[in-house]
């Protein structure tokens, strides 16, 4: 077991602090909207802006990050699907909300590979170790990635929510960060993607 950092520790890291904001975002939305009050709102959040090396476990950094990750994701997934069993049409008020989450890390970018990089930093997909998506092709001409395992179901299931939500809002994550690109993302089945022009 590795007992130290290196730079993917620190990515996992900020992946993890990104899906924070995220959920501190959906939540902040459903208190503005009178949705949750604000010790509700609470119970779905867990801010950490303390450097990783002050606060992770340095005997199992596989084990802390992993644990890190299943905690993100289960308070996102039972936040949005309470959200949504109390009223369906939420929804659109929570892409909006997804979308505007990403317009703030948007870049003015027309490479892919360095856009996928940019855009692989705003989510959670497991660790690395997973495999979950993975790049097909790295030729900016031609840049392609697969979705091979979905690490987010088992969340979605376990609050009996519908993991396409899970989705949805990320399609609008993705969507707000391409804002100032001329790209967008394609794909045909859900599994395959590629970037394409405007």
């Amino acid at each position: 077991m590795s007992t130290f950092l290196g730079p993917i520790h620190f990515r996992m890291y900020e992946k993890i602090q990104s899906q924070e904001k995220l959920t501190k975002a959906i939540a902040n939305l459903a208190v503005e909207k009178g949705w949750l009050s604000a010790g509700e709102e609470a119970a779905y959040m867990q801010e950490e802006s303390r450097p990783l090396e002050t606060i992770i476990d340095l005997t199992n950094i596989h084990g802390w990050l992993h644990g890190k990750i299943e905690d993100a994701e289960s308070r996102y997934a039972a936040l949005v699907t309470k959200l949504l069993e109390q009223d369906a049409k939420r929804l659109e008020d929570m892409k909006r909300a997804a979308f505007d989450f990403g317009a703030k890390s948007a870049v003015e970018e027309s490479r892919p590979s360095a856009l996928f990089s940019a855009m692989d930093s705003l989510m959670l997909d497991g660790m690395p170790c997973d495999g979950a998506c993975m790049v097909t092709d790295s030729a900016d001409g031609s840049f392609t990635w697969e979705m091979r395992l979905d690490v987010h179901r088992a969340f979605w299931k376990e609050v009996s929510g519908d993991p396409a939500n899970y989705y949805a809002l990320r399609d609008e994550v993705f969507a707000g960060f391409l804002s100032k690109s001329d790209k967008r993302i394609v794909t045909e089945d859900g599994h395959a993607y590629r970037f394409a022009a405007k």
